[in-house]
């Protein structure tokens, strides 16, 4: 073989091998940008996921607040009036003049009422309650409420007894015994809450 033919089989076969090499390293190069460029997907999806939780975490603590504050602030009102029904009723003493006795009794009355009309809007803060969750507040607003009742029941006895001119030591003992339990109800409410509102970190840390 002449050195004119090898030359140009060299030079056909050098630019086989640097084409060849070219396509090799388009196809590496290509390849690890479509990686770079899925990882770099990946990692943006699992930031926007991220973002989503922490939005609805977030919304979501917020809105479970709101309603933990609105049932414990009209749970209060119902309590405090009742408290002050009995206050009215405990001022009240025997040797009081008819015209002052008549007075608290008739406040005392008032107040009861006022306490009735309050408990009715607690009804729907305590659906809230239930609407949001979780089911240890559906648990401790439907203890707090229920609660009350037998407040409610210990004054208007105290309430008639006065009426009649019955009343003893032990009507006020019986108020002061349901107030208590009423209270210590709704103070396992507001205990449980700040668990209640916070994140579920559980969920953002979950690939």
């Amino acid at each position: 073989m002449d050195a004119g033919l090898v030359g140009l089989l060299g030079g056909v076969i050098g630019a086989a091998v640097g084409a060849l090499g070219a396509t090799a390293s388009a196809w590496i190069t290509g390849g690890k940008a479509e990686q770079q460029a899925k990882i770099q997907s990946e990692a943006q999806m699992g930031q926007a996921r991220l973002q989503i939780e922490a939005e609805r975490s977030r919304a979501l603590r917020e809105s479970r607040k709101s309603a933990y504050v609105a049932f414990a602030e009209g749970w209060n009102l119902v309590h405090g009036t009742l408290g002050e029904a009995g206050i009215k009723l405990g001022g009240i003493a025997a040797s009081d003049p008819l015209e002052e006795r008549e007075e608290r009794r008739q406040a005392a009355r008032r107040l009861w009422n006022e306490a009735r009309a309050l408990h009715r809007p607690l009804d729907r803060l305590m659906a809230v309650v239930y609407v949001e969750g979780p089911s240890e507040m559906r648990d401790a607003a439907a203890a707090a409420t229920g609660a009350l009742a037998p407040h409610f029941s210990a004054v208007m006895a105290w309430l008639h007894a006065v009426d009649g001119e019955t009343e003893t030591p032990q009507h006020a003992m019986e108020r002061d015994r349901t107030s208590s339990d009423a209270y210590a109800k709704y103070l396992a409410f507001l205990y449980a809450a700040p668990d209640a509102v916070l994140p579920d970190v559980r969920g953002l840390m979950e690939p």
